[in-house]
């Protein structure tokens, strides 16, 4: 058994003894969106060292690779995991490409330690139409932000913000707590009940600037980077559990005297379901690989096309095996006390969040153009030809 079997296997079997508020039976609290179970979250930096996989071990992190952190994800979405460990993950892949200076450092020991929840403020979907904050020098030394975006993710339990911002004409990063009486953050209803967002609304909020223009972009590429691995393996390992969940049914339940899984219907059912999730496995394999070779030669467009792939068919494959899922579950499969629904809602707002505007196959055939030296107007115009 390799190490990343191992970590999934142990990663599986802690949280199947300290679940998550959606697999703990019972329905769903009104104020979930509100709360975090900071003793759980605690436990799981302490006992599985979550929040640190990739943190270096000099900051109390795991100082693991992105294939074990890829892995944790996967085994949280099987879960349907409600901490935060999709957002710090991004935050400190973030800080560690932004700055070297001594409270960078205390600050990713704190999340290590699962005392610090900190959120990423920044669109993941690149083609987002939407104003980014801005920020301007403070009176005292500090800057002031002012702007807001209308969906963060755990943005209601986050002890700290890294907002993104326009600064003098440029991106550059900033670190707000909120605590600042210039923070609003107001929690949302979303389809994801195991999910927690809120709308952020930054007044004139203090802030201390991080990083800028060239340090500032290597950030927004570990932070979107992490975000479609991340949510693309949640898919994955959601649609495996959910189909799981759907064959363990089927063995079981019976009509006409014989379990309906022997009816050659539900049996093609499960094996087309199947090759789906195999497919989306290799995606996300692929978009890993793609990263981790090409990132450390400086060959950018080749993962681009790894990520787009993976967000394109994870995304549609976890919706698909989860919604088919329910209906494999018949009537039970529809209510509110079985967690089909909580798989589906997960996969179907991770999808959103993947490609909420279409564009990922453009930008895989520009990817693909590109990294095989093609007229950038060439490339533009084939991307634009290509449809969902």
């Amino acid at each position: 058994m390799d190490e990343i079997e191992q970590l999934r296997r142990v990663v599986r079997d802690h949280l199947a003894r300290d679940p998550g508020a959606a697999l703990r039976g019972g329905p769903l609290a009104p104020d979930a969106a509100r709360r975090v179970d900071r003793d759980r979250w605690r436990r799981q930096a302490g006992e599985l060292g979550l929040p640190g996989v990739r943190i270096p071990e000099q900051y109390g992190g795991a100082g693991m690779g992105l294939a074990e952190e890829v892995a944790v994800h996967t085994e949280l979405g099987r879960a349907l995991d409600d901490g935060p460990f999709l957002t710090t993950s991004l935050v400190a892949a973030a800080l560690t490409a932004l700055t070297d200076d001594e409270a960078n450092h205390d600050r990713l020991a704190r999340i290590a330690s699962g005392d610090l929840i900190a959120v990423p403020v920044l669109p993941i979907e690149e083609t987002f139409p939407l104003q980014y904050p801005h920020a301007k020098a403070g009176p005292d030394g500090d800057f002031e932000v002012t702007g807001e975006l209308p969906c963060v993710v755990d943005a209601t339990v986050a002890d700290a913000m890294l907002v993104l911002a326009d600064y003098r004409g440029f991106h550059a990063f900033f670190w707000v707590e909120t605590s600042d009486p210039g923070v609003e953050v107001d929690a949302l209803k979303t389809l994801d009940l195991t999910r927690r967002m809120g709308a952020v609304r930054l007044n004139g909020a203090r802030a201390r600037l991080l990083a800028e223009q060239d340090r500032a972009r290597a950030g927004v590429a570990a932070i979107r980077q992490g975000a479609i691995l991340g949510m693309a393996a949640e898919s994955v390992g959601a649609a495996e559990r959910a189909l799981e969940m759907a064959v363990e049914y089927v063995k079981v339940r019976t009509q006409f005297g014989r379990p309906i899984g022997s009816f050659q219907a539900v049996k093609h059912k499960c094996a087309d379901l199947l090759v789906s999730l195999e497919r989306a496995r290799s995606a996300l394999s692929v978009a890993v690989r793609s990263v981790q070779h090409n990132d450390a030669v400086g060959r950018r467009p080749e993962s681009l096309a790894g990520l787009a792939v993976a967000r394109m068919y994870c995304g549609r494959a976890g919706a698909e095996i989860t919604r088919e899922a329910i209906h494999l579950h018949g009537g039970i499969g529809f209510t509110w006390e079985h967690p089909a629904h909580l798989y589906y809602r997960r996969a179907v707002s991770n999808r959103q969040l993947l490609d909420s505007t279409g564009q990922q196959p453009r930008l895989l055939t520009a990817s693909v153009l590109a990294a095989h030296g093609e007229d950038t107007q060439l490339a533009s115009f084939y991307a634009g030809k290509v449809g969902r």
